[in-house]
Order: C-alpha cells, then sequence, then structure tokens
C-alpha cells in the first residue's frame, strides 16, 4: 500500500533529511538516492530495510547538507596543484601565451579541490544517518497503519453489503419458483395432456427446478464472505484475500446464471460490482 514518512537530524557538522515513498507493487522494489560518499553503504542499508518491508515499490532520498564550507570541502591537493602549474609553465613557454592567463582556470582542472562526497563517511555520521532512516521508516509505518485501519472499515463495509444482498434474494426466490410453476402449468393447459407420460413429466420438472436452486451457492457465498471478514483481521494477507474473493465471485457468478428473474439479477449486478471494488482495494494489501 502507499506510504510516507519524513525525518531529519541536526548535528554540529551536518544536517540529514530522510524522505521514503511508496506506491503499490505486488513485489519489494527499493530506490535509493543518497550522496556519493555513502554508497558504499547502500547495500547494508538495502538488506537491513528489505527485512523491515514487505512488498511496493519503496523511493527513500537521503540528503545531508553540510553546515559550513570547511566542513564540505578538503583542502587544496598540493602535489595535484604543483604538477599542474609545471605543465602550464611549459605550455607557456613554448608557445609564447602568458602563464598568468593560464593559471586562471587552473582551479578548474580535476582533482585540485575535492569535495568530501569523494571521502567515505565515518561510523559515527553512519550511525546518525541509519537512526534517521529509522525514524522516517516509524512514520513510514504510522502512516500506512492509518491508511489500513480505513481500508480495513471501506472491505469490510463492501463484503457485508454483498452479504446483506445476497440475503435480499430470499423473497424473489420464493416467487420466482412460483412464477416457473404458474408458467409450466398455463404451457401445459394449452397441450393434449393425455398424451404426456406424468411420471416422465414430473421427474423432468423436479430436475428442472433443482437446477434452477440456489441454496449450495448461497449458502457458500455467505461462508466465503464470513472468511473474507476473518481473514481481514490476520496480517499479511493480500493474496489470501485475493483468492477467497475469487470464490465469492464463483459463486456470484453461478446464482446469476440461475436467476431468471430480472429483480434477482439486479441484486447480482450489485453484488458483482461490490466485489470489483473489493478486488480494486486488494491491490493496496501487502
Amino acid at each position: 500500500m502507499t506510504g510516507f514518512g519524513q525525518a531529519e537530524t541536526e548535528t554540529e557538522t551536518f544536517n540529514c533529511k530522510v524522505e521514503i515513498k511508496a506506491l503499490n507493487g505486488k513485489f519489494l522494489d527499493i530506490n535509493i538516492r543518497m550522496p556519493r560518499n555513502l554508497q558504499n553503504k547502500e547495500l547494508e542499508l538495502r538488506n537491513d530495510l528489505s527485512k523491515k518491508l514487505e512488498r511496493g515499490s519503496i523511493s527513500i532520498g537521503i540528503i545531508i547538507s553540510q553546515k559550513n564550507a570547511a566542513a564540505q570541502l578538503l583542502p587544496i591537493n598540493q602535489d595535484v596543484a604543483q604538477f599542474y602549474l609545471q605543465e602550464i609553465n611549459k605550455i607557456a613557454t613554448q608557445t609564447g601565451i602568458e602563464s598568468q592567463h593560464l593559471f586562471k582556470s587552473v582551479f578548474d582542472f580535476p582533482g585540485i579541490i575535492q569535495s568530501k562526497e569523494d571521502e567515505g563517511t565515518n561510523e559515527d555520521d553512519w550511525k546518525t544517518i541509519v537512526n534517521t532512516v529509522n525514524n522516517a521508516l516509524v512514520e513510514f509505518n504510522n502512516f500506512r497503519g492509518r491508511e489500513g485501519e480505513n481500508l480495513y472499515i471501506e472491505l469490510s463495509a463492501l463484503c457485508n453489503s454483498i452479504h446483506s444482498k445476497l440475503k435480499a434474494l430470499a423473497p424473489f426466490e420464493t416467487a420466482r419458483v412460483e412464477s416457473i410453476r404458474n408458467k409450466i402449468a398455463k404451457e401445459l393447459s394449452s397441450l393434449q395432456t393425455d398424451l404426456i407420460d406424468k411420471n416422465r413429466f414430473e421427474q423432468e420438472l423436479i430436475y428442472y427446478i433443482e437446477k434452477l436452486d440456489i441454496n449450495e451457492e448461497k449458502s457458500r457465498l455467505s461462508e466465503h464472505c464470513q472468511y473474507f471478514l476473518q481473514t481481514l483481521l490476520q496480517e499479511t494477507n493480500g493474496k489470501k484475500l485475493g483468492f477467497i474473493a475469487q470464490e465469492i465471485g464463483r459463486e456470484i457468478n453461478t446464482i446469476g446464471s440461475k436467476s431468471n428473474d430480472s429483480n434477482m439479477q439486479r441484486l447480482v449486478v450489485e453484488m458483482k460490482d461490490e466485489l470489483e471494488k473489493i478486488k480494486e482495494q486488494i491491490n493496496n494489501i501487502c
């Protein structure tokens, strides 16, 4: 499911800001953005996060802001600077160009002034960064917890709605059977009944009515709905809920195929609509 969390830590030498964002996904995909000097710690951080996160497209941004220029830059590399100056003097002698014009660009040469990003980070600073990540993760999980509570309420309401519509089928089902009986009796009245084998007719009538019976489907659908609500209370159950939703859909479809009544068909369509909403929301569950 989606989520967001952030945290900041301030030390004497730097500020650390961490943001964690998540989008829905079937698998765990962690994308970490951090300064270059921390990249040697990326695998360690990724392994730690993999134990705390289950799935989703996770984006983690770590921003380090040094408090002063001295902390950001290292002293000038004098050996490299002297080498470039000697080479510049040689070029000036060979070309006749005044050396002071060439000296203006010496600080643009690589390796003279180095950023601290070219260095690794010390363990104390790394511990501070990890603590900041963990603090952001706490807020991230709290965000997900609140979203999970809202999701539980919505899924429960949708499932209960399907169950209530299932109960609403009963009066229409009784009227449907009577309607079928009356229709068959009316059709028979126009036939020469003396030519009909009554025993065979009764057998066919019973078979026909049994084919329209939905009591088993109603019973299974009711059990699936109850199981769905129980599973909602468990942890890490997105796939399981998906399987139960498939079974709910199977029973609803069977009821629909047997319900040759407009009122029953209307309720079946409404149940299918509720089920589609359930399937959409299940994608947000780990």
